[in-house]
C-alpha cells in the first residue's frame, strides 16, 4: 500500500470517529435539554396539582370543572414521570405495561386520560418512543375501563 493511500485511510478513519463523536455529543445534548424541560414540567404539576392558588392561574380546559381539573393535573404529573424514565431508558417494555396498568387504577390518571390522551397520541406521532408509550397507555386505559 502506497504511503498516501495509508494516510488518507487514517484521515478517514479519524473524521468517521469525530463524525460519531459529534452525533453522540448531540444525542445526548437532546437527551440532557429534555430532561431539564421534563423535570421543570414535573415540578410545575406538583405545584398546581396541590396548590389551589397555583391552579387557578391556568384556566382548565373548556368542559372541565374547576375541581375537576387539579386532580387531571395530577394524573398528567404521573404520566409525565412514568415517560420521562421511559424515555431515559430506565423503564423496561415489560415494566411499562405492568406500570401503566397500575397507573390506570388511579381515578385521577383515567380521568386524565379519557379527556386528554388523544392529545398526547397527536403529540407522539414521529416519535417512536412517544408513541409506543402512548400506544401502550391507550392499552392499560381500556383494560382498566373494561373492569371498572
Amino acid at each position: 500500500m502506497k504511503v498516501s493511500t495509508a494516510v488518507l485511510a487514517a484521515g478517514a478513519s479519524i473524521a468517521a470517529v469525530g463524525v460519531a463523536q459529534l452525533v453522540q455529543r448531540s444525542r445526548q445534548h437532546k437527551q440532557r435539554n429534555d430532561l431539564a424541560l421534563s423535570l421543570i414540567q414535573i415540578e410545575w404539576l406538583a405545584r398546581a396539582s396541590s396548590d389551589e392558588k397555583e391552579a387557578a392561574y391556568w384556566a382548565p380546559p373548556e368542559g372541565v370543572e374547576p375541581e375537576q381539573y387539579q386532580p387531571m393535573l395530577s394524573g398528567n404529573r404521573m404520566f409525565c414521570q412514568l415517560s420521562l424514565r421511559f424515555r431515559l431508558g430506565l423503564v423496561t417494555d415489560r415494566q411499562l405495561v405492568l406500570y401503566a396498568d397500575k397507573l390506570m387504577e388511579s381515578a385521577a390518571a383515567r380521568a386524565y386520560w379519557a379527556r386528554f390522551g388523544e392529545h398526547r397520541e397527536a403529540e407522539a406521532l414521529g416519535n417512536e418512543t412517544d408513541e409506543q408509550f402512548t400506544r401502550v397507555m391507550n392499552e392499560a386505559f381500556t383494560r382498566a375501563t373494561m373492569v371498572a
